[in-house]
């Protein structure tokens, strides 16, 4: 699992390298308003956010510590970020452990990593775009998402996705050693995106791509405010 884990992130970052900060594909520049005018009414779903520890062996193991705290940073510049906006929204009440609920969450968070990576592989990058789509933004959470509109009598979810890793003090002196000799070794990269589900549909209406970065720390809750303003940019209303 590891292993497989550190090639997913690898292949994530490879992908990001050489675009710019954020990237952003959307269905519609507002968001369908009920009957009466009135706005509607976005769930924040829990981010989903792993942070790891970089060593100088190019291991990246999860530190439980930092990702508690970065998800607690996460979910509370969110929060913010939408109250500045003016939104509607609503937080997702956490389910009890091992109910269907939970296990229903679980799926549709690892359903939505997935989709995002399958979009930053297949429809960023115009080449690798798939025939079938013709070249239209048309990606969805299906059935699972829309599941979640009846749990909290929503008409979005946002879902945001972040990885994040720091080196060890092993790879900081690995580095400057490397540096020394004119060698590049790669430190801690932050990279993310997300997404806004039409929970009627299932379908993804927006997305944003945070490319990999050296900077932010989301261990810190400021810099994680940072963060969240790069992931919601452009988020439409």
């Amino acid at each position: 699992m590891r292993l497989l884990r550190q090639l997913a992130w690898v292949a994530a970052l490879a992908l990001a390298l050489s675009a710019c900060a954020t990237q952003s594909y959307y269905t519609a520049e507002t968001l369908r308003r009920d009957g009466d005018g009135h706005a509607p009414r976005i769930l924040m779903m829990p981010p989903d956010v792993e942070l790891y520890e970089f060593d100088a062996t190019g291991n990246l193991d999860v530190n439980a510590l930092w990702t508690r705290d970065a998800a607690s940073h996460l979910a509370s510049g969110t929060r913010a970020h939408l109250e500045d906006m003016h939104i509607r929204f609503a937080s997702f009440s956490p389910p009890a452990e091992d109910s269907p609920e939970a296990m229903r969450l679980d799926q549709v968070q690892k359903l939505h990593g997935a989709v995002g990576t399958t979009i930053r592989t297949y429809h960023f990058n115009q080449n690798n775009r798939l025939p079938a789509k013709n070249g239209q933004f048309d990606w969805s959470l299906g059935s699972e998402a829309q599941a979640l509109g009846e749990h909290a009598e929503a008409d979005y979810a946002l879902f945001l996705w972040v990885r994040d890793s720091y080196s060890t003090p092993g790879r900081v002196a690995l580095r400057m050693v490397a540096a020394l000799a004119g060698v590049s070794v790669g430190g801690g990269m932050q990279l993310g995106h997300a997404s806004l589900v039409d929970l009627k549909t299932g379908q993804v209406v927006w997305f944003n791509a945070l490319h990999a970065r050296q900077d932010g720390d989301l261990r810190d809750a400021a810099k994680a405010r940072e963060t969240v303003a790069l992931l919601l940019d452009k988020l439409p209303k």
